[in-house]
C-alpha cells in the first residue's frame, strides 16, 4: 500500500516536473522567437538616404531609381553606374520598408525627392521651351516592391514631364508570399507594406489599375529560393510569379536564368535599360 502511494506520489511529482520543464521550454522558445524577430527586424531595416549619381546634363533626361522591400540603395549600383556611363544623372533613394504602408512610404520618402527633381528640371525646361528645344524628362527605374510604390505615386501625383518607366521584378498583381498567413502573424517584423501585395482582387496592389504611361517590365525566370518557390505556383523568380508580373501597356522581357536579385546586375538587364531609355 505504501509502495502504491509512493508510485502515485512519484507519478504526480513527475507530471508536475514535466509540466514545469515544458513551461520553461515554452518561455525560453518565446524569448528566443521574440529576440529573433527583433534581430530580424533590425537586419531588415535600412535608414533613409539619397545618393546622387552623374552630372546634370541640360541635354539629357534625368533618372530616379529606388529599391524594393528590405533593399538598399547599393543593390542598384550596377544600374546607376550604367546610367552614369550613358550620360544620365539622377538620384538613388534608399528608404526603410519595415515601418510604414506604401502610402506613407510614398509621401515621406519618394514624393519629396521627386518634387525636388521636378523643380530642377522645370527650371531648365522654362529656358528650353523659350528656345523651342525638347523638354527634359524624368525617368524611373524601380525594383520589386518599389514598383508598387511608384505606381501609387504616379496614380496620386501629376507629373507633366514623365518619361519612361522600368519595372524590374514587379509583383504587379501581388505575390503568394504576401498571401501566406505568416506575413500577417509577424507583420510587426516584416512591415505593413508586405500585406498590401496580396493576390486577392481587393488588395492594395490590385487597386492601382493599369499604367497609362510608357513602361517596360523585366523579370527573371530562375528561383534563388527553393522554399519561397514552393509557395508560388508556376514559374517564378524566387519572389514573384510570372502570372502576376505583367501589366497592360508595358513591354515585357524575360531575362533568362536571372533571379529576383541577380537581375539587377545582369548585363542583359543593364543593356536593355540603356537601349530602352535611348530609343
Amino acid at each position: 500500500m505504501n509502495f502504491i502511494n509512493f508510485k502515485k506520489t512519484n507519478k504526480g511529482f513527475n507530471m508536475k516536473f514535466n509540466f514545469k520543464k515544458l513551461t520553461i521550454a515554452v518561455i525560453i522558445l518565446a524569448i528566443i522567437t521574440f529576440t529573433g524577430l527583433k534581430i530580424t527586424k533590425r537586419l531588415l531595416y535600412h535608414p533613409y538616404n539619397v545618393t546622387k549619381f552623374g552630372t546634370f546634363d541640360k541635354n539629357k533626361d534625368v533618372v530616379i531609381v529606388f529599391h524594393g522591400i528590405y533593399g538598399k540603395a547599393k543593390t542598384l549600383n550596377a544600374i546607376t553606374d550604367t546610367l552614369e556611363k550613358e550620360g544620365y544623372s539622377g538620384i538613388n533613394i534608399q528608404y526603410p520598408t519595415t515601418e510604414d504602408t506604401v502610402e506613407k512610404i510614398t509621401e515621406k520618402y519618394i514624393a519629396p525627392n521627386v518634387e525636388s527633381v521636378i523643380k530642377t528640371v522645370e527650371e531648365e525646361n522654362v529656358i528650353r521651351r523659350k528656345q523651342r528645344l525638347p523638354e527634359i524628362k524624368i525617368n524611373f527605374i524601380v525594383h520589386s516592391m518599389g514598383t508598387g510604390v511608384l505606381r501609387y505615386y504616379l496614380k496620386t501625383h501629376k507629373l507633366n514631364n514623365l518619361g519612361k518607366v522600368v519595372f524590374i521584378s514587379p509583383p504587379s498583381h501581388g505575390s503568394q508570399l504576401s498571401d501566406n498567413p505568416i506575413s500577417d502573424i509577424i507583420k510587426d517584423t516584416l512591415g505593413d507594406a508586405v500585406k498590401q501585395f496580396k493576390t486577392s482582387s481587393d488588395s492594395f496592389i490590385n487597386s492601382l489599375g493599369e499604367p497609362d504611361y510608357q513602361c517596360y517590365v523585366m523579370i527573371g525566370n530562375k528561383s534563388g529560393n527553393f522554399l519561397y518557390s514552393i509557395l508560388i505556383p508556376g514559374i517564378d523568380d524566387g519572389m514573384v510569379p510570372f502570372k502576376t508580373s505583367r501589366l497592360n501597356n508595358c513591354n515585357y522581357k524575360v531575362i533568362e536564368n536571372a533571379t529576383h536579385t541577380s537581375i539587377l546586375e545582369d548585363k542583359r538587364t543593364l543593356n536593355e535599360i540603356a537601349d530602352y531609355l535611348k530609343n
